[in-house]
């Protein structure tokens, strides 16, 4: 029977430990470093075909610079509620200005739901956020500026960030002083009538 008598075993779960520590240090920092950098979030998710096969998307920007929010659908977005629209039966989002990808290959490519199925509910949730993104005075908003919490509830809904080729939501939040304000919820808001 082996005895560690020198405490090798322990010396090398503390240095092993160590290596891990810095290697979250280095990745945390190259983010930090990429998002105050970085003066706009942007991206998109696939909601649907209408019943003319028309792609509907909604958009988010959010600008450093200004602190002005926006959020958007296309045009097809009232036809998603009618019949023979054919919704997104997984979750497809990718950063403004990348290569839009084959959606229907996407959408084939696993039958089984992979999560961020768009469903009704999804779209009312949208027409919610939207009601709230456009109303400037509201609780959502302080000093003109919107809300971590709005940013995070938009970013979560549309584009919530990719290491790999972006900054998270999360970083956002964290680096660019979006301000902290009153707790709310999206249900608590009307939909847009705009849509």
């Amino acid at each position: 029977m082996y005895k560690d008598v020198h405490g090798f075993n322990d010396f090398l779960l503390k240095e092993q430990r160590k290596i891990e520590h810095r290697k979250s240090l280095t990745f945390n920092e190259k983010v930090k470093q990429k998002a105050i950098k970085q003066n706009v979030y942007s991206g998109k998710r696939f909601l649907g075909h209408t019943p003319n096969c028309k792609e509907v998307w909604i958009s988010m920007r959010y600008s450093k610079n200004d602190s002005s929010l926006l959020v958007k659908v296309d045009s097809g977005f009232n036809q998603l509620f009618k019949e023979g629209a054919v919704l997104a039966n997984k979750r497809l989002v990718m950063k403004s200005g990348t290569k839009k990808p084959d959606i229907r290959q996407h959408m084939n490519s696993l039958k089984k739901n992979a999560g961020g199925q768009v469903t009704i509910r999804t779209l009312t949730y949208i027409s919610k956020l939207i009601s709230i993104v456009n109303s400037k005075h509201s609780k959502a908003y302080l000093d003109g500026k919107p809300t971590s919490l709005l940013f995070q509830y938009v970013a979560s809904m549309v584009y919530e960030g990719d290491v790999e080729k972006d900054i998270r939501w999360s970083d956002v939040t964290k680096y660019w002083n979006l301000p902290s304000g009153d707790y709310f919820t999206v249900d608590s808001y009307p939909a847009s009538q705009e849509n």
